[in-house]
């Protein structure tokens, strides 16, 4: 599913009301949902409800050999992705994500550099903050590259943020691009949503993504030295912020977005979510919502079932979450399914987004990089959105309804066993 909002005018706009005001404007919104086989079990498997399974779900379990076919087609979002990167007019990139890996989109990164595109990164450190990524590294043969490891420092987590910004050769344009997906598979073979949005440069939109990685290259060794300096350079900013897209950046902003999904979550009819972690404070505000009588859907990993079903962690997901989010959010009537993914290769349901439905026709969706956990709205450096622009809203309400009545598996008919093909 994609959405592509398109208007060629360039006329200025600098008080705009709206993200949509500004010219140029496009807004496209991509999901991987990848291509792959049918990964058929070695004996026939049962479910929990005694039914006969033969296999995994097809495009929801994916291998390593489904990337090919899952990153050619011109929807998929490495391959806008890497058009971006490579494109003949793009002269400065700046980027900021937890993990980079990708192959395909490191080659790109090279392409560009050699083209004479200068690059900015910003990537996580490590427990440790002291980490480097060889594939980043290696970048440096290419060209311009500049590369600066962030988090676990100065009362920090994760540098948890998801953010691509290209600057072309026409200064009046930036494209901005935000994800629950990192470098790495989540280009390609996760299941991740994707937004790309090119707007002008003087919008605050733009200018304020440039405000976050510079502060985290030039002052991101704290939590307090990256507040004063985000907060200084939007304060700097003559546009308005746009009402159809409020952006929240921790840990500067986390009371503010967490305030934004309480606020929400209240005023709903109906929320739908997907998310890779769930827990804390998060996990409060949807019991909350569904005590209350809204209707409260959540798509989560197959990770979380498995935890609680063998008592261990697995993969990515822990015994204490999967345990808290059957007491939690199940017990008080909360609809739960699973995304059947690949534990074997770490392949993730790793969208991070939550649409409500309100009286009417009025929708919103919150999204961006962090998880539903309290880290990712108190330490972590992370990008989170909450939209109203209608097109958007129906992009994402349409892609959840696809995961949650075609790709996603009920409790019940979850196999008996933990087995993987």
């Amino acid at each position: 599913m994609k959405i592509l909002l398109s208007v060629l005018l360039f006329s200025g706009s600098t008080w705009a009301a709206k993200l949509s005001d500004y010219r140029p404007y496009s807004f496209e919104v991509l999901f991987t949902n990848p291509v792959c086989a049918t990964y058929s079990y070695d004996s026939e498997q049962l479910t929990h409800s005694g039914k006969v399974l033969q296999n995994k779900p097809r495009n929801v379990y994916c291998k390593p050999s489904d990337e090919a076919s899952s990153v050619s087609r011109r929807i998929a979002p490495q391959f806008r992705l890497i058009e971006w990167i490579t494109a003949p007019d793009t002269k400065e990139i700046h980027a900021a994500y937890l993990s980079f890996s990708s192959k395909n989109v490191a080659q790109a990164f090279c392409q560009a550099l050699r083209q004479g595109v200068k690059v900015t990164l910003v990537l996580d450190g490590g427990e440790t903050g002291a980490a480097v990524n060889k594939d980043a590294e290696s970048l440096r043969s290419c060209g311009n590259i500049s590369v600066t490891y962030r988090g676990s420092t100065g009362g920090l987590g994760f540098a948890h943020n998801k953010i691509l910004i290209i600057t072309p050769a026409d200064p009046s344009v930036r494209k901005i691009v935000f994800s629950s997906g990192n470098l790495t598979t989540g280009t390609s073979i996760n299941h991740e949503n994707w937004n790309f949005v090119t707007t002008a440069s003087e919008s605050y939109f733009a200018q304020v993504h440039r405000c976050v990685v510079d502060a985290m290259v030039e002052s991101g060794e704290s939590k307090a030295t990256f507040s004063r300096q985000l907060d200084r350079c939007r304060s700097e900013i003559k546009a308005a912020p746009e009402s159809d897209i409020k952006t929240f950046f921790v840990p500067t902003d986390g009371a503010a977005a967490l305030a934004q999904v309480r606020s929400a979550s209240e005023s709903a009819r109906e929320i739908e979510a997907i998310s890779h972690r769930l827990s804390g404070v998060l996990l409060d505000v949807f019991a909350s919502a569904a005590e209350r009588g809204t209707k409260v859907k959540f798509v989560l990993d197959d990770d979380v079932f498995w935890a609680q079903t063998l008592r261990k962690d697995v993969g990515r997901n822990t015994r204490m979450e999967a345990f808290a989010i059957s007491n939690r959010l199940i017990g008080v009537g909360v609809l739960v399914k699973y995304l059947e993914t690949n534990q074997n290769i770490y392949q993730l349901q790793h969208n991070k987004f939550m649409i409500y439905t309100f009286g009417g026709a009025a929708g919103a969706v919150f999204t961006g990089a962090g998880n539903l956990t309290t880290s990712a709205f108190t330490k972590n450096f992370e990008n989170f959105y909450y939209i109203t622009i209608p097109e958007v809203v129906r992009a994402y309400d349409e892609q959840y309804d696809r995961y949650y009545d075609s790709m996603a598996t009920g409790a019940s008919e979850m196999p008996r066993d933990y087995v993987l093909p």
